[in-house]
């Protein structure tokens, strides 16, 4: 720990966070949104524009109290670390993470879990797992828990094994021989969006109607990818913003310390829900691109208590007639969606940070704390307080 080390108000911390992908995106929301209530600079490096060879920034590095990294290939050079500072990497790999103070990663269990469970009330008697093609400890998490979930749940269990180590073209072939193999109607939990799209066009290659045949489901949420075909990807969706709050909690947990500890804090983020999109649902039709737009204006616009219906069919250039038959064939209302997106904001926040529910209720679009508590506790059957407190309890020693 460098000495003289500023007060906490006047913290400098420097996030390496690559912003190709949107759970990427979503940290580094999560990380700013707590950086700025805490009154600390925040400074931004993304490896995928400048690299993973941190010397360049050395003088930066030099005057910051702490650093957060994602997925650890800036770690590799060696320059993050020889500075004493606290370094909390999101994701980092477990080659790396021994140079961490703490490591924040995926409850992958609890992904899998989510996915049997969402596949499991389709009513399909037989649930696949697809991987990825390269053997990483997530994938295989994820699977194991699915597995034994779908298991659990009397129906039958059964996972993809790759022919190649990173050969889509080739594997896809395979896979649609494989998947035309299994008894109709099935379910599919590909690891990731990225996997549920190509599950996707291994199912139109084997001749297999989706949802019909085959009910497929990814993991992350990435909107770009689940809303950028003719048949959209439902998705697990991951609490990566939540994991940007939680690392910068995290972090600030270090600053008193003097040495890094002789093992990285372990810490895990988890799942807020499910996507329900048509490709686990039979009644949706495709949908129509202006619900695409509509969900970005939403996401990125909700947390505004003035935004209402008539500001998202305005975005979509609709009539709010046209607007609520566009969003019939998601099952909910437009007002609902606004509603969704506020509320799984605020459980982020009572997760991974210690706002005060009017401070939360503000930062996320709701006019007062008594309407989030309203709200919150027709949704979930009990007061953001509670729901803390319940967090709070499972969360200690």
């Amino acid at each position: 720990m460098k000495s003289g080390s500023s007060s906490r108000h006047g913290r400098l911390v420097v996030a390496i966070v690559p912003t190709d992908f949107s759970a990427g995106r979503a940290e580094l929301r999560g990380i700013y949104a707590e950086a700025q209530r805490r009154g600390w600079t925040l400074e931004t490096i993304d490896p995928t524009n400048v690299g993973r060879l941190m010397e360049p920034f050395r003088s930066l590095l030099e005057k910051a109290d702490g650093v957060i990294v994602r997925l650890g290939g800036a770690l590799m050079d060696g320059v993050i670390v020889s500075l004493g500072i606290p370094v909390v990497g999101i994701d980092v790999s477990t080659a790396l993470s021994h140079d961490l103070w703490a490591a924040l990663t995926a409850d992958e269990t609890a992904i899998g879990e989510a996915a049997a469970r969402e596949l499991a009330a389709t009513g399909r008697r037989t649930l696949a797992f697809v991987p990825i093609l390269k053997a990483y400890s997530w994938t295989d998490s994820r699977r194991d828990a699915f597995l034994r979930k779908v298991r659990d749940a009397g129906l039958d269990a059964i996972a993809y094994e790759p022919h190649t180590v990173w050969n889509w073209a080739e594997e896809r072939d395979h896979l649609a021989r494989w998947l035309a193999e299994l008894p109709r109607p099935f379910g599919v939990f590909a690891g990731n969006d990225f996997l549920a799209k190509l599950t996707l066009d291994a199912c139109r290659s084997a001749g297999l109607a989706v949802p019909k045949d085959a009910a497929i489901l990814g993991a992350d949420d990435d909107e770009t990818l689940c809303l950028s075909s003719s048949t959209a990807l439902s998705s697990v969706r991951i609490d990566f913003e939540g994991a940007g709050m939680l690392a910068v909690s995290t972090l600030e947990s270090f600053f008193d310390r003097k040495t890094k500890p002789a093992r990285p804090k372990r810490v895990r983020y988890g799942v807020i829900g499910v996507a329900h999109r048509a490709s686990t649902n039979a009644a949706w039709y495709a949908p129509d691109p202006r619900l695409a737009i509509a969900l970005e204006f939403i996401s990125l616009h909700a947390r505004d208590p003035l935004v209402g219906v008539q500001d998202v069919a305005d975005a979509m250039g609709a009539s709010r007639r046209q607007a609520d038959r566009i969003f019939a064939s998601t099952g909910k209302s437009i007002r609902e969606r606004i509603e969704e997106t506020r509320l799984d904001r605020a459980m982020t926040f009572l997760r991974t940070s210690t706002m005060t529910q009017r401070e939360i209720a503000a930062k996320c679009g709701f006019a007062s704390e008594t309407y989030l508590s309203r709200i919150f506790r027709r949704k979930f059957g009990r007061p953001p307080g509670k729901f803390r407190e319940c967090r709070r309890r499972q969360a200690a020693p």
